[in-house]
Parts: C-alpha cells; sequence; structure tokens
C-alpha cells in the first residue's frame, strides 16, 4: 500500500511541476507576443503619421519641373502668391503637417504654417545685402491688394534685420547632398517648444541650355515638411500597457522622440533642447534606454533590464528613419500575479491529480477505449470540425460515457446550425484560442466590403417566390465563398446586401490585396451564376462592392446576452456609400482612396472623381477597381489614362478643356456612364464656375 502511495504522489507532483512550468512558458509567450503587438502598432501609427511627405513632396517637384508651379526668382512685383497657395493647399490636405516649404538657391524661402493657435501663416524671406535679410510675415486674404496687385496674401509684419539663409541650414545641405529625399535629425520647433522632425529633397532640374544642348542639372532649391511629433506622444499615452508599463519611441542617437507623458524636451527658452534617454528624469525610461543600447539597435530583441522587462523594436530600414521602439514594463507587476495563480492552478492540478489517479486505476480499463473515441470527438470539435461522424466505438455498458456519446453528437447538431448563424472564422478563432466572447472591441486597420444587388425590388416582384428564394440563395452562397476563399469575414446579410471585411478576427498583413481579389472573385462568380440563370430562364442579378480600408473598432458588440461580432466606424460608413455611388458612374467596384494606394501595384484603378459624401465635408479621391494589373488591355489602360488627364484639368478649373476631353472618351465598358457624367458637370461649371474655395471635389446629398 505505501508504493502505491508514493507512486500517486510521485504522479501528483510530476503533474503539478508540468503545469507549472508550462504556466511559466505561456507567461513569457504572451508577453513577447504582448510586446510585440504594441510595438509593431506603434511602429505603424508613426509610419502612418510621415507617409504623406515623400509622395507630396514629389508630386510638388514634378509640377514645378512640368512649368505648373512658378519658383521664382520672386520681388514686389512678382510675389510668391502661387507658391504659398501650393504649400497651404498641402497643409490643409495633410493636417499632420506642421510646416511645408522651398528654399530657393538664391537663398529665398517661402514657406507656410501653423502657428500655436492653428491659424494659418506665410513666411517670405528675401536675401538683402550684407548677410541682412527680410522677412514678411504673410496671412490669407484674397481680397488684399498689395504692390498694385492682389496676389492672395496680405503682409502682417516685415522684419530686415534678420539672418537666415536656407542655404546654411543643416537641413537644406543634407537634402541637396543625398540623391533622394532624406528625413532630417528631430529639432525642437522654436515656435511651439515641441520636437519636430523633418523629410527634404532637393529639386534638381536641367541646366539652361547652350549651344552643345543642355547645361548639367542645378539644383534650385529644397522642398520640406515638418512635423511635431506630440501627436507621437498622444498615441503613446493611449496604449494600454498594465498599471505602469510604457511605451517610448528613441531616435538611434538616444533622442526622445515620443513620451506617453510628453516628457520630450529639457531646458527652456534658449536653451530649449530634445531630451535624451540617457539619465532622462523618467528612470523607467532611463533603465530601458540603459540596457537597450548595449546590444543591437537594429534587430528587434527583447532586453535584459533587471526589474524591467523591456522589448526594443527598430523602424523598418527602408522608411529611413533610425528609431526605435522601447516597451517597459515592471516584471513584479506583469508575472507577479500570474505566477501566483499559477502555483494555485498547480496545487489544484495536483489534488485533482491524486483523485483521478485513484479512481483512473479503477475505471480505466473499463472505459478507456470509449473515452479515447470521445476524446478524439471532442478535440476535432475544438477546432470547429462538426461534420457528422459514426461513434458507434464510443458505446459503454458505463451510462455516464453514454450520456457523453449523446451529448457530443447533440453539441455537433447544434454547433452546425450555429455555424449558420455567424462567421465560422469567429467560431474557430475563440474556440482555438479558449476564450469566451465577451463584449469588446479594439481598433484595427481592416478593409470592409458592401454589395448590393442592382434593381433588386422590380427583380423580386416578377419572380415566383420559391425561385426567388432558390435565385437568392445560390447568389449570397456563391459571392460568400468568394469573399471565403480569399480571407475575408462575411459579416452578415442585409437583405439582398453583403458586408465583408478582412484583416480580423485573424490577422492579415496583406488584407487590401486580398480584398480587391476577392472583389474580382464575386465578380467572376457571378458570371458563372449569370450563365446558369439564363440557361434556366430565371432573371440575371447584377451586383455592385464598395470597398475601403481605414482604422475601425472591430470586435463584440451588442448586449452581453447577445453579440455580434462586427465592425464600427466612419471608413465603414464610407464603404457603404461607395457601393451606392456605383449607380451614379455606371461601374461595378468602387475603392476608396486609401485601398487604392495599398495595392496600385497590384491592380489598375481608374479614379472617378473627388466626392464628399453625405455628412463630410472633405473630399476624397474614389476610383474603379478596373482589374489585376497584366489583364487589362492596352486600349483600357490608355482610356484610363485619358480620363485622368481629363480629371486633373477638372479639377483645376479648367472646364471648358475638361468637359472636351471627357466628350472624347468612349465608356470603358458596357454601362459606364462617368466620362458622359463628368463632361456634364464641366459644361455646368464653365458656364456657372463654381466659388474660389471649391477644392475640386462633389457634395453628395444623399446616402
Amino acid at each position: 500500500m505505501s508504493v502505491v502511495g508514493l507512486l500517486i504522489l510521485a504522479a501528483a507532483g510530476g503533474v503539478g511541476l508540468l503545469a507549472y512550468g508550462s504556466s511559466q512558458r505561456i507567461v513569457d509567450q504572451l508577453w513577447t507576443r504582448y510586446a510585440s503587438q504594441l510595438a509593431e502598432a506603434t511602429t505603424q501609427r508613426t509610419l502612418r503619421l510621415f507617409e504623406p511627405a515623400p509622395p507630396y513632396v514629389a508630386m510638388t517637384r514634378d509640377a514645378a519641373l512640368g512649368s505648373r508651379l512658378d519658383l521664382g526668382p520672386f520681388n514686389e512685383a512678382a510675389p510668391p502668391g502661387a507658391l504659398l497657395d501650393h504649400l497651404r493647399a498641402a497643409l490643409e490636405a495633410h493636417p499632420e503637417f506642421s510646416w511645408t516649404s522651398f528654399g530657393s538657391a538664391d537663398g529665398t524661402y517661402v514657406a507656410v504654417h501653423r502657428d500655436p493657435e492653428g491659424a494659418t501663416r506665410g513666411v517670405w524671406r528675401t536675401i538683402l545685402d550684407e548677410g541682412r535679410t527680410r522677412m514678411r510675415e504673410l496671412v490669407p486674404d484674397p481680397d488684399a491688394i498689395e504692390g498694385g496687385q492682389r496676389w492672395g496674401w496680405r503682409t502682417v509684419s516685415t522684419r530686415d534685420d534678420g539672418d537666415y539663409d536656407p542655404r546654411a541650414r543643416p537641413w537644406y545641405q543634407a537634402a541637396t547632398g543625398a540623391e533622394d529625399g532624406v528625413w532630417v535629425e528631430p529639432f525642437v520647433f522654436a515656435t511651439l517648444g515641441e520636437p519636430g522632425f523633418m523629410y527634404a529633397r532637393a529639386h534638381v532640374a536641367p541646366g539652361d541650355e547652350t549651344v552643345d544642348g543642355p547645361g548639367p542639372d542645378v539644383v534650385r532649391g529644397v522642398w520640406a515638411v515638418e512635423y511635431e511629433t506630440r501627436h507621437l506622444s498622444e498615441f503613446l499615452a493611449r496604449l494600454d500597457v498594465g498599471e505602469e508599463g510604457r511605451v517610448y519611441l528613441v531616435s538611434r542617437s538616444g533622442e526622445v522622440i515620443g513620451h506617453p507623458a510628453g516628457e520630450t524636451t529639457t531646458g527652456a527658452d534658449d536653451a530649449l533642447s530634445i531630451a535624451r534617454a540617457e539619465g532622462h528624469p523618467d528612470p523607467m525610461l532611463a533603465a530601458a534606454w540603459a540596457a537597450a543600447r548595449d546590444g543591437d539597435l537594429e534587430v528587434a530583441r527583447e532586453v535584459e533590464a533587471g526589474e524591467l522587462l523591456v522589448m526594443s523594436h527598430p523602424l523598418p530600414a527602408d522608411s529611413g528613419i533610425d528609431w526605435n521602439v522601447l516597451v517597459a514594463v515592471p516584471e513584479a507587476e506583469f508575472f507577479a500575479p500570474v505566477r501566483a495563480q499559477a502555483r494555485t492552478t498547480a496545487i489544484a492540478a495536483l489534488v485533482a491529480a491524486l483523485l483521478a489517479i485513484l479512481c483512473g486505476v479503477f475505471f480505466s480499463s473499463r472505459i478507456s477505449g470509449a473515452l479515447r473515441v470521445l476524446a478524439d470527438e471532442l478535440e476535432r470539435i475544438g477546432r470547429f470540425d462538426v461534420a457528422p461522424r459514426d461513434l458507434g466505438a464510443a458505446e459503454s455498458f458505463v451510462r455516464e460515457v453514454n450520456d457523453m456519446q449523446d451529448t457530443t453528437l447533440r453539441m455537433k447538431s447544434s454547433l452546425r446550425s450555429f455555424g449558420k448563424y455567424i462567421p465560422k472564422e469567429v467560431v474557430r478563432s475563440l474556440l482555438l484560442e479558449g476564450v469566451e466572447a465577451d463584449l469588446g472591441g479594439r481598433q484595427a486597420e481592416l478593409t470592409m466590403l458592401f454589395s448590393d444587388i442592382a434593381g433588386f425590388t422590380s427583380v423580386a416582384e416578377t419572380m415566383d417566390p420559391d425561385d426567388l428564394v432558390a435565385v437568392l440563395a445560390e447568389y449570397l452562397e456563391g459571392l460568400s465563398d468568394a469573399i471565403r476563399s480569399h480571407r475575408g469575414t462575411v459579416d452578415k446579410y442585409i437583405g439582398d446586401a453583403i458586408m465583408a471585411f478582412w484583416g480580423a478576427p485573424q490577422d492579415d498583413a496583406d488584407h487590401v490585396r486580398h480584398a480587391c481579389e476577392g472583389a474580382l472573385a464575386m465578380k467572376a462568380r457571378l458570371a458563372e451564376l449569370q450563365a446558369s440563370w439564363d440557361a434556366r430562364g430565371l432573371p440575371r442579378l447584377e451586383t455592385r462592392i464598395g470597398l475601403n480600408t481605414g482604422d475601425v473598432l472591430v470586435g463584440n458588440f451588442g448586449a452581453a446576452t447577445r453579440l455580434n461580432y462586427t465592425v464600427m466606424g466612419d471608413p465603414v460608413n464610407l464603404a457603404s456609400r461607395l457601393e451606392n455611388l456605383n449607380k451614379r458612374y455606371g461601374t461595378g467596384i468602387i475603392v476608396g482612396q486609401a485601398t487604392a494606394e495599398r495595392v496600385k501595384e497590384h491592380f489598375v484603378f481608374r479614379p472617378l472623381e473627388w466626392v464628399a459624401v453625405k455628412g463630410k465635408s472633405q473630399g476624397v479621391l474614389i476610383h474603379e477597381l478596373v482589374g489585376r494589373r497584366g489583364e487589362v488591355d492596352d486600349a483600357a489602360l490608355a482610356a484610363i489614362a485619358a480620363y485622368r488627364d481629363a480629371l486633373e484639368l477638372y479639377r483645376a478649373r479648367r472646364f471648358a478643356e475638361a468637359a472636351a476631353a471627357f466628350d472624347a472618351l468612349e465608356p470603358l465598358h458596357a454601362g459606364d456612364l462617368a466620362p458622359a457624367l463628368m463632361a456634364e458637370q464641366a459644361r455646368h461649371f464653365a458656364a456657372e464656375p463654381p466659388p474660389e474655395s471649391w477644392d475640386g471635389s462633389t457634395s453628395m446629398s444623399t446616402k
């Protein structure tokens, strides 16, 4: 009897130790995953903030090279009104920009910025003599007249005692010494007392004509975009890192770029400078940096830092920004409660193991076979594999085992029915992660889709109800399969409409591309269904699709007793509005600007128009998804290019030229209304020009 007792205790002790060790490993893995997700979220937020600068500078440079933007020389008779207007438009189009500027090779400096109160201000600096400069501070005023002319800006102050020369500034010299754009080392905004960051690119133009041809390229100046990094600090402050944990942004040289408490500067007045992580008043930051800098800052890794848990994560090398995200959490805060729970679990496991062993000695030989069959079946259910199977081998003389078999079969039947009402991907995710569905959501970038049947009410009125139900079922099943086959999640059916999204519940870094592939697959599947309906003498259904990408709230919403896994936010509403806009343009798939920009190297898009949907004052450029690159013929590509040129004329207020250009275009496909619609709009504006504040967009009065 003592030998059996020792064996039981040894088995129970082994189970307890295994449980404790497993808990430790799970906690370690949880910390690594948690810190990596925070670091990745911070990285993506940072890159999104800076993302518009390079394309804006490239577009502005191209406009100047194409003689669409005058770069001077400027003087009282030829002020830089058009250049100031261009810089101001960029500032208004990109709220994240703080300054936009051009420093000329002749020493002239023209810039537009926001003052501390958020008002738009212009700056025009010119070189006088003996190193002195004249600085004019300007404000937009379309009615102001200076120097005998109206050029859209009014001078509010003039100073001739400065010595500012853009050519001597580090950002100018860094840009002129680089082949492409450069991100300049962080600095402090003198007017705001906040850290700033700048992207600069030299404006290189062909030299003057000589008898031997064009002279060598010359630097005409430098374009620059400046940011306030306080937006990053505000984002870091919103991250949930436990009670005392924090996330920081630090440059490779140790400058504090982002701090959740905004502690990014030191000193005051003329001595104000960017704070350094080394010796920072925040002891957690100082300790985390001291540990991280001793290793390789260009590799994402966990860092040994005594009583702190630290994750160092660099921004991607191809971004050109040498910064690191530091995630720091006190070790005791993160691990102590979990370890205490692990010890409790281990003790409970030992007790349960002891009881299980005692019972198992008696019953195992009699019921183990049936239980193995049921265990295998439950493991399949855990993977949401609920297909019918024969469980005859699980029959047992023990009534409870038979009850388990009956319960398992009923559970599988219920789950099969359950799976018809909610997305299987959501159920499978919950089961694999072993969590209970609770109210709550998370912020994530997803791509949303809405589709609707064109003229469904009219079609339904002409069909037999049974035929209508059958055709609608084929339509919804076929298009839903197309969505799921490209990693999409079907959210719900709203009558004949389908709502779906990509990027959740399972993360998908390529969700934008998969969404576009899914939309094209829906069209291809619909064509197959239409052939079948034609053969059976049934009406053809046509579908309209809207796609949009953006940051939304995704998760379980509703009441505690009834949840719906779905998405919410403005990007969702815009996707729905885009689907409805297909009626206006005679198109099949319309996508938002964010979607088109992300996958333009994989797909061909036709820009349709700048549209401000109902409830929004800011217009966005919407696009028609035409097809995959390499599958669209040359004639269609040429037509798209011609449409794009006509659209640029339209937005440039050259309405008569735009109308003629649109009139010259043939429809891109059957039912295409876009060229004729835009031609009519251009003719209307040619006759009745829009106000000067018009930004090129059409406001929609209906949803």
